[in-house]
């Protein structure tokens, strides 16, 4: 295991916010991350619906692991994009930045930000194959996330 992924372990669970889609729809987000490859990966499984969990805006399901070349990537299908290779980018820590393009040549740029234990910033976009990348490069969908607990009857 590489010590960019085991940055990463900690965050192992599920994790869910309200947040807004891409399309500035009110949307809630559950991410789960769980070990993957035999512990030489990590997995993510991100789902965002409407807030009444009755309409999937978009599902992915991920695995983080190094590549022959040494470089991290996440090998992921998407519900919107199909399959697409995200590289990890360079960040500062607590930071997984992800970044590629679909099958279809779209860009997609997906940032989970550890802002204090128990506490990730999510934010991801997509821009179609030919889009002029701008300096603000919105709108983007965000949501921050909780550390989800299980619930516990009374008296347990």
């Amino acid at each position: 295991m590489t010590a960019q992924l085991a940055e990463f372990l900690p965050w192992i669970g599920v994790w869910t916010g309200v947040g807004e889609s891409q399309a500035g729809q009110p949307c809630f987000v559950r991410n789960r991350f769980f070990p993957g490859l035999e512990g030489d990966g990590l997995g993510m499984q991100f789902e965002a619906w409407d807030p009444g969990m009755t309409t999937l805006f978009h599902g992915v399901r991920a695995v983080l692991a190094t590549a022959p070349s040494g470089v991290m990537r996440a090998l992921a299908y998407s519900t919107i994009h199909g399959a697409l290779i995200l590289e990890l980018t360079p960040d500062d820590p607590g930071v997984m930045a992800l970044a590629g393009e679909s099958v279809a040549g779209n860009r997609i740029s997906v940032t989970f930000l550890q802002e204090e234990p128990g506490r990730l910033l999510f934010t991801a976009f997509w821009r179609p194959a030919m889009h002029e990348r701008q300096p603000n490069d919105g709108p983007r969908m965000t949501c921050g996330l909780t550390r989800a607990v299980p619930k516990r009857p009374p008296g347990v």
